[in-house]
């Protein structure tokens, strides 16, 4: 007792979830199978976008290896001391003077004019496609040593 008045102390109590019913220690089986719809919507929606991303990066990733193999054709025509064409691939059979340049499975090369690649490692310039499914991609390669422009 403090100055003639009597002092209760306070002492905190946790209050039940629910007041008055049986006490709730986890989730409703109504609130997890909406959490696990919301999961279901997000990933039906998320899923095709990114098969549809992943088949883009490996499209870039083949057409740029292409661009590469494409820019040392110079200097393999250097290396193996011989001239070649580069006119379309796959080539027909019937030609013999076929460039060191092998494509990835279903893509296609064409130029306007056979573009040739010396044994000196000079070569014509020209415009070479790319061709994959609808897509296209248009190259200038210009002389003498077949620097890519895009």
């Amino acid at each position: 007792m403090r100055n003639g008045y009597l002092h209760y102390r306070m002492i905190p109590v946790a209050l039940p979830r629910y007041v008055g019913k049986k006490l709730s220690l986890g989730y409703t089986l109504i609130e997890l199978v909406i959490v696990l719809l919301i999961f279901g919507l997000l990933s039906g929606l998320v899923m095709p976008r990114l098969v549809t991303l992943y088949h883009r990066f490996h499209l870039n990733l083949e057409r740029e290896t292409i661009i590469i193999r494409i820019s040392q054709l110079g200097y393999l025509a250097f290396e193996q001391a011989r001239s070649f064409k580069l006119n379309r691939y796959p080539a027909e059979p019937e030609m013999t003077d076929l460039p060191p340049l092998e494509l990835p499975v279903g893509w296609q090369l064409q130029t306007d004019q056979p573009i040739l690649f010396q044994s000196n490692g000079v070569c014509s310039g020209g415009i070479v496609h790319l061709i994959y499914e609808e897509e296209e991609t248009v190259l200038q390669l210009d002389s003498p040593f077949c620097q890519i422009s895009l």
